[in-house]
């Protein structure tokens, strides 16, 4: 052997695969020494390599520490070596030992915390090297318990990062001499820097781990996928999430570009390429909207967004990207635009029956006066024709009246079992043979608030809607249920509040409809029968009773396996008491005076004609302002019979205003249609309503029963609460 050695190692892990020149030794002892210890720390540094490879370091931090015990004591041959972590709060975390109990381990290290005398405390407050000789060996000088073997040498080395002292690792025992070496004390703070170093690193990629754990919560919550792509990489980092989002296999994190884009609806696939496209041409942001189709029939809508960088020369280089899934909001804008167009519908609906209402009521009672005079058949005969055709377009209004939920009605508390058992045999009868019609009701009474009559269209329609998409043989299915509607159930429904429910069910085993039927289903004037069978305003229908009364309808149906509607109306406890039954009184010997309010020329004539000739007195106005006028020059008025709508104010507001000057006058509103504010309003004043087209006859039943004291007034307050007197003068 030389004088001087010089030795070098390929440690390909720590010098990526070069020599390294370890030194030059001037004795063979330390040129053996040097040469065991860079050994030893290679295997152990490929060790820690290989457990981190495996993902072992991420979770166990405690393996790790034991091959840090083993190490130290195998190369400065001690006889134990353990290794404690302290926390920030002086508490020891973690212990791992070798050639030592545990227990005495851990009440060794515990006197580290109660005791300043401790020899490894220099360790932990200033991070420097302790080491000694123990003469005589007794252990509990050092602080193991006396149990413990004979400890003639110590060594203490911080276990720390560059940055953070984490802990200490003890070595004791040094076999064959009463010392550590110069040597040993190298092995052990380069065990103990290593350990440090790789401790930290457990820490960070447990802090690392954590977070993408949280991070894939969230984005598997938001239903949000991730993807960073190189331009130049065949491949595109994804998410967790992106499995879940593109029905991939979980473990996937890597995917090519075209298996994501054949997850994209065929449709908007080219869409999808173009904004990429463009946004790698201009290195600029992107964003746009595509389906993704879920098994056979579901369609999810994404949103996808990103943008893309360049490099430093200012080519377009890589591509961070946002998926997110916005199918819920997607569809309730979908519902929004569908409210908004069956309530721009309504108000359409609303307006034609109010002007088809003011000309109905002169054709029908012109019609009727007609009547009366015509003695020769065939010329009755016609005229009959004319006035059940203007019944007819009557009826038809009450409809559109009640799609727009503008339609006055009745409501009383029914039991809707009792109900569809009233319907029952007409029900079948409507379906004839090869349709069943079979029906499952609630156990509980299922009480609700609506007009009989009403409900009973609805029932009517929804069967009948039902057997035409049935094929003989066929079935539908009638049910009832209680339920409880929480916020999110309620938010599908336009004006539903959450709350109890009864729920009514119709049920078919038909053809179905495809989404471009159910988006149009409720609409006046649709319909998907042949012309001329049907006038589409059946469901306009049903949907507009039902919403006024305060419930919600929601339709599933899928081709060619049958629709179910479902409708929800609030529950009720107990039923209406019985109306009181008022026996009409006799006409008044003494003509009364009635004061008539009316714009429409025809309407007021026709109105005018029945009153007269029953025997009233009539004095007509065409606005509110002309019927003050002529309210003052009046010396006797019994009745204001005046239309809700009228040029220069409103009913209410002249009514008030007369009121106030001859409390004894008597009101009775009409009007072409009626909203829920003027029926409120007309409640509040104690008054009735008469709804345009009417018969004579109703129209003098109400004034009969108006002067009668049934509906009066002038006992009233005019003002409601809160309400300030009318200007009119």
């Amino acid at each position: 052997m030389p004088e001087t050695t010089e030795l070098y190692l390929l440690n390909g892990h720590a010098f990526d695969g070069e020599f390294a020149k370890l030194g030059v030794f001037d004795s063979f002892d330390r040129f053996r020494h040097v040469l065991l210890l860079s050994v030893g720390l290679v295997k152990l540094d490929l060790t820690i390599a290989d457990a981190a490879a495996t993902g072992i370091m991420e979770s166990d931090s405690e393996l790790l520490l034991h091959k840090v015990c083993g190490a130290a004591r195998r190369l400065t041959r001690a006889s134990a070596a353990s290794v404690a972590i302290v926390g920030d709060h002086g508490n020891v975390d973690d212990i791992a030992t070798a050639g030592l109990d545990e227990l005495a381990a851990r009440d060794f290290w515990g006197s580290l915390v109660r005791h300043g005398d401790h020899p490894a405390r220099a360790v932990l407050e200033r991070g420097t090297v302790v080491h000694g000789v123990n003469p005589g060996g007794n252990p509990t000088a050092i602080h193991l318990p006396p149990s413990h073997p004979p400890v003639h040498s110590y060594l203490f080395v911080p276990v720390a990062s560059p940055s953070h002292v984490y802990g200490c690792l003890g070595i004791v025992e040094k076999a064959e001499t009463e010392a550590f070496s110069v040597e040993d004390i190298e092995v052990g703070s380069s065990l103990g820097a290593l350990a440090g170093v790789a401790y930290e690193n457990v820490r960070r990629a447990a802090h690392v781990q954590a977070q993408e754990k949280n991070t894939d919560v969230v984005l598997s919550a938001t239903r949000t996928a991730v993807l960073y792509y190189d331009l130049d990489s065949p491949w595109v980092d994804v998410s967790r999430s992106t499995a879940e989002l593109f029905g991939l296999s979980p473990d996937v994190r890597r995917v090519k570009p075209e298996d994501l884009l054949k997850r994209v609806h065929p449709d908007d696939a080219p869409l999808v390429r173009a904004a990429v496209a463009k946004a790698i041409g201009d290195c600029s942001e992107f964003a746009v909207e595509f389906r993704h189709a879920v098994g056979e029939e579901q369609v999810r809508w994404l949103h996808f967004r990103g943008r893309v960088v360049s490099n430093e020369p200012g080519q377009p280089w890589r591509m961070f990207a946002l998926v997110t899934d916005v199918t819920p909001q997607y569809q309730l804008g979908l519902q929004l635009g569908r409210w908004q167009r069956m309530d721009a519908l309504s108000q359409i609906a609303r307006g034609l029956a109010h002007d088809l209402n003011n000309l109905l009521t002169p054709i029908v009672g012109y019609g009727r006066f007609a009547l009366e005079s015509i003695s020769d058949p065939s010329q009755r005969h016609d005229m009959e024709a004319i006035v059940k055709a203007a019944d007819r377009a009557a009826a038809l209004t009450k409809q559109l009246l009640a799609f727009s939920r503008r339609h006055t009605v009745a409501a009383t508390v029914l039991d809707l079992n009792g109900l569809i058992g009233d319907m029952t045999s007409t029900l079948r009868a409507t379906l004839g043979t090869g349709i069943d019609l079979l029906t499952s009701l609630t156990a509980a009474v299922p009480y609700v608030r609506a007009d009989r009559s009403q409900l009973e269209q609805v029932i009517m329609a929804l069967v009948a809607n039902a057997a035409d998409a049935v094929r003989i043989p066929g079935q539908i299915r009638v049910a009832t249920k209680t339920v409880d509607v929480d916020e999110s159930t309620a938010g599908l429904f336009s004006g539903l509040n959450p709350g109890a429910y009864v729920v009514l069910s119709v049920v078919d085993n038909g053809s179905g409809m495809t989404e471009a039927t159910k988006a149009r289903l409720f609409e006046p004037f649709f319909t998907t029968k042949p012309r001329g069978r049907a006038a589409g305003l059946g469901l306009a229908t049903v949907y507009g009773i039902i919403i006024q009364s305060g419930g919600g309808i929601q339709v599933e149906s899928k081709v060619g396996r049958g629709s179910t509607f479902t409708v929800y109306l609030p529950r009720e406890h107990a039923p209406s008491p019985a109306a009181y039954q008022h026996v009409e009184p006799p006409p008044a010997l003494d003509a009364p005076t009635v004061l008539l309010v009316e714009d429409d020329d025809a309407v007021r004539e026709l109105i005018r004609r029945f009153l007269e000739r029953a025997g009233y007195h009539v004095v007509e106005a065409a606005t509110a302002v002309d019927a003050v006028t002529l309210f003052d020059y009046m010396t006797s008025v019994d009745v204001l019979l005046t239309d809700i709508s009228i040029p220069g104010g409103s009913g209410f507001a002249l009514s008030q205003t007369l009121v106030e000057r001859r409390p004894s006058l008597r009101v009775l509103f009409m009007s072409a249609y009626a909203d829920a504010s003027d029926l409120a309003a007309v409640a509040e004043r104690g008054a009735a309503l008469l709804e345009k087209p009417f018969s004579a006859e109703a129209l003098l039943s109400k004034v009969r029963e108006t002067l009668s004291g049934r509906d009066r007034i002038g006992s009233r307050s005019l003002l409601g609460n809160d309400k300030k007197p009318s200007s009119l003068h």
